[in-house]
């Protein structure tokens, strides 16, 4: 299946996106555009080939839903301390052709130091949270009490492994349903994600150091739609 309604008019969707019909909004998060011009700082070089897929990952979003709004959830960008020259081109770049389509908000990341420098030309918003439809959208490296919320940062992932050893990770939306809580996939194609399966994890957020990890309901992304996964504490030794 291509959506899941998680909450009342908040759909979860294969396209590691969240669907709000009735505000006509896109919510994605962790997009991390500039990453192999980072890694190239460092000496490491890898092809090109993330911002262009974000770009089309992107569109194909827009074509699918035709939102009003877009949010990003925070972490446009993704090097910390700087704005590479590279980066800020193809920061720019993407975000240009999205404001040309549909309203744009950024929620701003604990990467997105110096984005508003960035996006001064395109006078687009940037802020801490916004409240959306009822729903307060942050990026999750801060605390917040809100909820319902819907949050990115943690990058979630589950491992699925086969009897040989072989594996295979997708990224994954992690909903508490008790705390009211969605966390989002990284829209990235390069962040591999956190594995949840594994014990040792420690919860990136101050929001999820209260939840219960065990009881959150996991859905993978996978080329042929989600795949509701269940509880957490369910999917221990899961093999395919």
């Amino acid at each position: 299946m291509e959506e899941i309604e998680l909450m009342p008019g908040i759909r979860i969707t294969s396209h590691r996106c969240l669907w709000m019909p009735e505000d006509a909004a896109v919510v994605v998060a962790d997009l991390h555009i500039g990453y192999e011009s980072a890694l190239e700082y460092d000496g490491i070089h890898i092809p090109r080939i993330q911002t262009a897929a974000v770009e089309e990952m992107l569109n194909r979003i827009v074509d699918l839903y035709d939102p009003d709004r877009l949010v990003v959830a925070g972490d446009i960008k993704h090097e910390f301390s700087r704005n590479l020259g590279q980066e800020f081109k193809d920061v720019r770049s993407v975000l240009n052709g999205l404001s040309d389509r549909t309203e744009v908000v950024l929620v701003k990341g604990n990467h997105d130091n110096y984005l508003e420098n960035i996006v001064s030309r395109i006078e687009m918003p940037v802020v801490d949270s916004l409240l959306q439809g009822g729903v307060t959208i942050v990026h999750g490296h801060f605390d917040c009490a809100q909820r319902p919320l819907v949050m990115g940062h943690e990058h979630p992932s589950i491992k699925l492994v086969d009897r040989v050893g072989a594996y295979l990770k997708l990224p994954c939306f992690v909903h508490f349903k008790k705390e009211g809580i969605i966390v989002l996939p990284a829209f990235s194609p390069l962040a591999s994600g956190t594995d949840l399966t594994a014990s040792s994890t420690d919860r990136l957020s101050p929001i999820l150091r209260c939840a219960d990890i065990g009881a959150a309901d996991i859905y993978a992304c996978t080329d042929i739609g989600l795949l509701p996964l269940g509880c957490l504490s369910g999917l221990e030794g899961l093999r395919l």
